[in-house]
């Protein structure tokens, strides 16, 4: 009582357990046992199933890293993991390394190209000088004007041969374009039939700018043809100024014959002239608007030669008007014209010289660029084939690295994992499993105070005579074979097995966990539970020779508590208890003997046969703890049986009370009082 009560006090101070109170013990160092593949296997995934909240993409990458199949996933994943970027890194890569490549080969073909139309430029204009001087021998035959013309010939040939190429195109219809010496072959033909044939002004214009359009519709294809990138512009207008010279060609071919004859016979010469010159007007205006910096260009050249340009426009508007100053013509005026336009066409393939020089020069730079280019890309790919397979062989290193370590982890993890279990089942044992997780959390577990609960209280009758006539190793057996029959028993209820002392065993119901007014019930029901199995155990030692059990039961309000830091336990405290211990030590062998709060709970629920105590009202009645407990009045009861419950306490138990006077029994929910 002493001991209980010093208990209480340290409960009413407020006593609590906090997680970690006390000197801390150095643990035991658990043995690391050996897994089998299969342990091995379940511990791995274990530990990779700590997380349960993946998506996808986790599930994905996820893997068991022990089996030889879980190892080359995993190893593939992450082989995946650094050769996806380095395959994206290469063709991109490749990708550029392609177009740099690409634009330096355009860039080089519009080179080419440019080259070719300059080329060409300096035949268009041959032909041009050529084509005047034939108009203006045709439409003047004199030796003056033929010597003017043999002059133009070897100008003509020397162009044509100085071509660095002569395109060939299925679009090519015309056989005598089909090759250099063809075309030379046709225009030689030509030249010795002039004489032969008595050809027009006007026939002989059409040869020659038939052939004029041929050469320009080459060059137009050849553009066409090459991708100009940033230069098109440029470009275009290089060709407008092509197209632009060869009208301006045309208008001063018509306008030497004007002047060689003095009129114009026919009047569709009138025309060819108007609109050759508007066409050429026409012309070289589009083509400032794809490069002012053409026209710059031809504004400049012209303010070179400005005293030509009031008399040109002059003899212009002269020619246009079809009304010449003299009536007869004129090889000089002819001359003349024919010398200050090609002044002012000059100025015009001056200008064309120079946007090709530009041009030129851009395609230059964008060469040199893309040239640079394709080496860094060339470099850049270089290392990354000398680094990739590095990379790859550290990955793999690694990873090989990461799967022996994730093994070591798995032994470490299913070792702890048993020694984890191991100490939860023993907390569990020490402490009810509510209290034990809320010490786990490194919560405060304060005292508790419950309004109801029922206490068993039991101990062997004999059991310090057994004990002296007994080895110690034969008491132990004894009481491990009753016990391990008691815990076998009490897991089928709402119960908790408080603790054991020697012989002792103590158990509650409604605590810690509350069922409302079944904790009498469920005690009840055990108690009949354990005497009925009791009753047919043996003493190991002592064949022949059966455990007798006294038993007791009391209900009502008690505190509970940890108590201990070092050896915590979950411990009973209050009058409930004392009185629970006094209905043991009070009762006798094979009876549960209950107390009057545990007999009207019984009462109440229905379905017990239970009897009153008649003797020994002395030694009842001379307690005063029982006294103040039963306020003055001691009653207490037997439990005999339950109604539908098949372990029943045998008659012969019960024949050794003589003093029972009275039997209550309770029969669909009412109590019978039967007395005897």
């Amino acid at each position: 009582m002493a001991e209980v009560s010093s208990k209480m006090t340290w409960l009413k101070r407020g006593g609590r357990v906090r997680p970690g109170d006390g000197k801390k013990e150095p643990s035991l160092a658990s043995s690391m046992e050996s897994l089998t593949q299969s342990q091995l296997n379940l511990a791995i995934m274990d530990m990779l199933n700590l997380g349960q909240n993946w998506n996808r993409c986790e599930e994905v990458c996820r893997g068991n890293p022990i089996t030889d199949a879980g190892k080359r996933q995993q190893m593939v994943k992450m082989l995946a993991v650094v050769l996806i970027p380095v395959i994206v890194l290469t063709g991109m890569t490749a990708n550029t390394f392609i177009v740099s490549l690409e634009s330096y080969i355009v860039s080089s073909k519009i080179s080419r190209i440019l080259y070719f139309s300059i080329e060409l430029g300096i035949l268009l204009g041959n032909i041009q000088r050529e084509r005047d001087m034939s108009a203006l021998y045709v439409s003047n035959i004199e030796l003056e004007t033929k010597d003017l013309l043999l002059q133009r010939y070897p100008d003509t040939d020397i162009a044509i041969q100085n071509l660095s190429s002569w395109p060939t195109s299925a679009n090519i219809v015309r056989d005598e374009f089909q090759t250099r010496e063809k075309f030379l072959s046709y225009l030689n033909r030509h030249r010795y039939q002039l004489d032969s044939y008595n050809r027009t002004i006007k026939e002989e214009l059409q040869f020659y700018s038939d052939s004029i359009e041929v050469f320009i519709q080459w060059l137009y294809e050849a553009i066409v043809e090459t991708q100009s990138g940033s230069v098109w512009k440029s470009l275009v207008a290089y060709q407008e100024i092509i197209v632009a010279s060869e009208f301006f060609g045309r208008e001063r071919g018509l306008g030497v014959s004007f002047y060689a004859v003095g009129r114009f016979n026919t009047r569709d010469e009138y025309l060819l002239f108007v609109e050759s010159q508007d066409i050429a007007n026409i012309t070289f205006q589009s083509s400032r608007l794809y490069s002012e910096l053409a026209y710059d260009m031809y504004e400049a050249q012209l303010m070179r030669n400005a005293n030509i340009i009031e008399p040109m426009q002059k003899m212009r508007n002269e020619i246009r008007s079809n009304r010449s100053s003299s009536s007869r013509g004129s090889v000089e005026r002819a001359k003349w014209w024919f010398n200050n336009m090609t002044v002012y066409m000059n100025a015009l393939r001056a200008t064309q010289r120079q946007l090709a020089t530009k041009i030129d020069q851009l395609l230059s730079e964008s060469s040199n660029d893309d040239l640079r280019n394709v080496i860094t890309i060339c470099i850049v790919f270089g290392v990354i084939l000398i680094i990739c397979p590095l990379i790859v062989f550290a990955v793999y290193s690694l990873t090989s690295e990461i799967q022996t370590y994730s093994i070591s982890i798995a032994n470490r993890t299913k070792a702890l994992n048993k020694e984890k279990k191991r100490t939860d089942t023993l907390l569990y044992q020490m402490l009810p499993k509510s209290v034990a997780e809320r010490l786990k959390q490194n919560e405060v577990v304060d005292a508790e105070q419950f309004s109801e609960s029922t206490i068993f209280f039991s101990d062997i009758v004999g059991f310090t005579q057994i004990s002296s006539q007994s080895s110690p190793l034969q008491v132990v057996d004894m009481l491990n074979s009753l016990y391990l029959c008691f815990d076998q028993r009490i897991e089928m209820y709402d119960v908790y097995k408080v603790e054991t002392i020697g012989d002792a065993y103590m158990v509650v119901s409604g605590v810690p966990r509350q069922n409302g007014r079944r904790h009498a019930a469920e005690i009840a029901t055990m108690a009949l539970d354990l005497l009925e199995h009791i009753n047919r155990l043996e003493i190991p030692h002592l064949p022949g020779t059966k455990f007798r059990l006294r038993t007791g039961c009391h209900s009502g309000p008690v505190v509970a508590g940890v108590v201990g830091s070092k050896m915590p336990r979950y411990c009973l405290f209050g009058e409930t208890v004392s009185i629970a211990s006094k209905m043991e030590s009070l009762g006798k062998a094979n009876r549960i003997h209950i107390s009057e709060s545990t007999f009207e709970l019984l009462d109440g629920l229905g379905g017990f046969v239970i009897e009153e105590r008649k003797d020994n009202i002395k030694v009842k009645a001379n307690d005063r703890d029982l006294l103040h407990a039963f306020k003055g009045t001691v009653r207490t009861y037997w439990l005999l049986r339950r109604e539908g419950f098949q372990s029943e306490i045998s008659d012969s138990s019960r024949s050794s009370t003589p003093e029972s006077e009275g039997t209550l029994e309770r029969n669909a929910g009412k109590t019978l009082l039967q007395r005897h």
